[in-house]
């Protein structure tokens, strides 16, 4: 086997037999790069998703063959071990400088010598200045493994400076703390550390020139000063004295609240729970903010845990509302846990389409027929999974805050909670808009218990028993006018026998001003990234470091400022939140936004959440560009309203193809039957358009008119988007419906036939399944129809199909096989649904009511119809009803 050696810190260098390695392709170094850091045998699907993961299945799995050929080839054929699954790299003989680096720093006992020697294998970051142009996964993997090779070398520097230290070797230690430093310049310890290091050789004036070194980099990059402990040092060592650092422990917990005046309520609770046998049930907590919903929750999950309950919980951020699916990404995860390997391989690639490091995400788009019926359904069996030998809860706290995708998702598990045992339980304020009443709507699906304020008699009962005498609980009473946040809050900072003047804000404030300067700093970079927020973020954000960061978890969560929940944390309320982040200050908001935008983990999410701080840091540009990606994001889900909000940002702040988000909006508006908007939208690209773009904006715009019933308009942009270039195959079909529409048969038919024909001579399928589906339409016979629909099953649009589906279920009901043909709608209606085209949903529901009613269903008949008549009238605006096309429109 020949001698291979293999150098990442740094530069990649990789020699066989004394030679560099030869390779055609970045992708076989990158390859290499990967198998040898992760050091593990590989999925082939995992290796060919971080390397080419634009590709489809077919042509990443060809790509990864050949490059993984060059790269055998360039090893010598022997140091590559596959089968048909797997790949891995033989290092046995190799040299691997991250290998020898963590065999070094493992050693507990090794030399001094052996400790610089594997701190200079470092010759600068993991693979640095390489990079794959067309694979984001493999640069998302390079800076999370470049991350963990950092942190890695910062605590070996950080143990060779004690050690050296200790032999009284300063101005080596020196050396190595600097080294230390150049990785994270913000790392208040190890300024701190120079300090003292610079002092103990005799330098004062370096310790000096470091302090303020470090009061400049933490006021340009933090708006912070030093801690007070770091100030201490350098007034000492300015007096010639040493100082002597004490830290104050953390405030005692002071025990919560016994929950008063909700005993029905929470009685009732427990008795949904033990009611469940085999179908679940779901129950919405309502009232307004402060009125002790959460508490009411918790108290009843604490009861059903007690026993064994197992209980999954999400709750979303006020500012999040448009990471598509957010809700639902985090009840996923939580009910996965650490049993992913345990999910079949359908379930995982559905999961991973929100939670992408559970690996490769399913490929196929949501667009795609019945894709987004399949993923929901997957959620609903991802959670169904956890919990199937018991009852389980799924609790959604603050609904209000629930972004529009998330709100229609758990409408689809709460119409489908048969035959799952599972308690769906949720909380939203009634005190939020909810101007399209979706809310309201997913909260009639259950049963809804009402909060009130607390009585007088239990707000004085339980301020008593916490000490107070009967005036100061009248005053509780007064301050919090019977508000549980308030009662809490101004019970738990009270003094004596005495609650603390100047109310419940007065309340928080005071214990806001307890907290010690570094905990005060990491709680404000919480309150920035919202309301729950992991130690990972927070850390990046506020510049702390990890021992930094621990201690003030721990001194913020026994303070009760915020609450634990596995690996994230929260804070006790939204209020809470939002006093915290008033208190920090224009500047160190800005800088800490950026810093929590440019975060990893941020990186990894939904894109809307770097946008979102980016364009709170005031960095326009960056944030223009983020929110364009997430609009695209949520656009991929299916979540429209969420795209719509995102590309609109991304005009607002001056985005450098403005086309493109119009474009992009216009096609959103239409699926959701916002015709004057899209038409406005197509308008604003045609703008900005290149001439390569005319013909199918002018496409685009006729379907609008063609959607709304206004046939001239819809011939006039159609032949005009055949003299500039678009497709002509579709365009003949599309004009032979509009000439259908307008009466004129013959001419559609001469138009439809010109259409198959140019479709069937340039092999274009979706162009000949809709050349198809007008013939059908003309009374070419259902075989067209059955045609439409066999060559429209594997088009990514699903618009085609549903058409198909739609125009062949009327043809069975003409011939009175109204079984066959309620199926076919009702399939119709449902990857409509999902696609979010409202005015063919209506169209489809009419459709559907007026089966029903010949099959003699009239109660089903007339459910539909109501539905069909409130969708027709979202259609448009308010001027739509004088287009009667919008209302009539049946076949298509």
């Amino acid at each position: 086997m020949k001698s291979l050696s293999i150098s990442l810190l740094g530069a990649p260098r990789v020699e066989v037999a004394g030679a560099p390695l030869s390779v055609d392709t970045r992708k076989a170094t990158a390859m290499l790069a990967f198998l040898a850091v992760s050091g593990i045998s590989q999925a082939r699907a995992v290796v060919a998703d971080l390397l080419w993961p634009e590709a489809d299945a077919g042509r990443s799995r060809s790509a990864l063959r050949r490059t993984l050929s060059t790269l055998r080839a360039a090893l010598g054929g022997e140091r590559i071990v596959s089968d048909r699954d797997s790949i891995a790299l033989d290092l046995d003989g190799a040299w691997f400088d991250l290998a020898e680096f963590r065999r070094i720093a493992a050693e507990q006992n090794a030399e001094t010598s052996a400790l610089l020697d594997a701190c200079d294998l470092h010759r600068g970051d993991l693979m640095a200045g390489f990079e794959l142009r067309d694979s984001v996964a493999f640069d998302d993997w390079q800076r999370d493994a470049e991350e963990v090779v950092r942190r890695e070398r910062a605590t070996l520097l950080d143990r060779l400076v004690d050690r050296l230290e200790r032999e009284r070797r300063f101005d080596d230690a020196v050396a190595r703390a600097k080294q230390r430093l150049n990785l994270d310049p913000l790392h208040e310890p190890t300024h701190r550390r120079l300090i003292e290091l610079y002092a103990a050789a005799g330098r004062r004036g370096d310790a000096f020139a470091q302090y303020r070194e470090c009061v400049r980099v933490l006021n340009r990059e933090l708006a912070v000063q030093p801690l007070s402990i770091t100030t201490e040092l350098y007034n000492a060592i300015s007096a010639g004295t040493t100082v002597q650092v004490v830290v104050q422990e953390p405030a005692q917990p002071t025990g919560e609240l016994r929950l008063v005046g909700r005993a029905a309520e929470l009685r009732r609770l427990i008795q949904a729970f033990d009611a469940i046998a085999k179908d679940g049930a779901f129950l919405v907590i309502e009232g307004e903010s402060g009125v002790g919903k959460t508490r009411l929750a918790k108290e009843a999950i604490d009861v059903l845990q007690a026993r064994g309950t197992r209980v999954f919980a999400a709750r979303p951020q006020a500012g999040e509302r448009g990471l598509a699916y957010g809700v639902v990404a985090q009840l996923m995860r939580e009910a996965i846990g650490t049993g992913a390997d345990t999910l079949p391989q359908p379930l995982l690639a559905e999961a991973a389409r929100l939670l992408p490091d559970l690996g490769p995400a399913a490929s196929s788009s949501l667009d795609e027929p019945g894709a987004q019926l399949r993923f929901l359904e997957s959620v609903c069996d991802i959670i169904a999974r956890a919990f199937e030998q018991a009852v389980a809860v799924v609790f959604v706290d603050d609904m209000h805050w629930c972004d529009p995708a998330s709100l229609d998702a758990l409408a689809y598990l709460a119409r489908r909670l048969d035959g799952r045992r599972l308690l769906l339980l949720c909380a939203r304020r009634t005190d939020e808009p909810d101007p399209e009443r979706r809310l309201t709507h997913l909260a009639e699906l259950g049963e809804r218990i009402q909060l009130g304020r607390l009585r007088r008699e239990d707000v004085v009962g339980i301020a008593m028993e916490a000490g107070l005498d009967q005036g100061a609980a009248d005053e509780v009473f007064r301050e919090s006018e019977g508000l549980a946040l308030f009662v809490s809050e101004l019970l738990w900072t009270g003094a004596g026998n005495q609650p603390p003047r100047g109310g419940a804000r007065a309340a928080l404030e005071a214990r806001l001003d307890a907290v010690s300067e570094a905990s005060a700093q990491v709680l404000s970079a919480a309150a920035l990234i919202g309301r729950t927020f992991d130690t990972d973020t927070v850390r990046f954000a506020s510049g702390r470091s990890d021992d930094e960061i621990a201690l003030a978890m721990e001194e913020l969560a026994t303070r009760g400022l915020i609450l634990e929940h596995g690996e994230a944390y929260d804070f006790g309320h939204e209020r809470l939140r939002a006093i915290v982040e008033e208190r920090v200050g224009l500047a160190r908001r800005r800088l800490l936004h950026r810093r929590i935008a440019q975060a990893p983990t941020a990186r990894r999410g939904d894109p809307a959440i770097p946008a979102r701080h980016f364009e709170l840091a005031g960095l326009d540009e960056e944030a223009a560009a983020a929110y364009a990606i997430a609009g695209d994001h949520a656009r991929s889900l299916s979540a429209g309203a969420e795209a719509i909000a995102h590309y609109d940002a991304a005009l607002a702040l001056g985005h450098g193809d403005p086309a493109m988000l119009h474009e992009a909006i216009g096609d959103v508006r239409t699926l959701r039957g916002e015709y004057p908007e899209a038409l406005a939208a197509y308008d604003g690209a045609a703008a900005h358009r290149v001439e390569a773009d005319a013909g199918r904006l002018e496409h685009k715009l006729g379907s609008v008119h063609e959607r709304r019933g206004d046939w001239e308009l819809a011939e006039s942009h159609y032949q005009r988007a055949l003299t500039l270039g678009a497709d002509p195959a579709v365009l003949q079909s599309d004009r032979s419906r509009v000439a259908w529409r307008r009466g004129d048969v013959e001419r559609a038919r001469a138009l439809g036939l010109q259409a198959l024909s140019l479709a069937e001579q340039t092999g274009a399928t979706a162009a000949a399944a809709q050349a198809n589906n007008i013939l059908g339409l003309l009374g070419g016979g259902r075989r067209h129809l059955e045609r439409s629909l066999e060559l429209s099953s594997g088009l990514v649009d699903p618009s085609v199909r549903i058409a198909a589906l739609n125009n062949l279920g009327r043809d069975h009901a003409q011939a009175g096989e109204l079984d066959q043909a309620e199926a076919l709608i009702r399939q119709a209606l449902e990857e409509c649904i999902y696609q979010g085209d409202r005015h063919h949903e209506a169209a489809l529901r009419n459709n559907l009511a007026d089966i029903l009613h010949k099959a003699g269903r009239a109660d089903g008949a007339m459910e539909e119809l109501k539905r069909a008549a409130s969708a027709f009238a979202a259609i448009g605006s308010a001027g739509e009803d004088l287009y009667p096309g919008v209302w009539s429109l049946a076949e298509w």
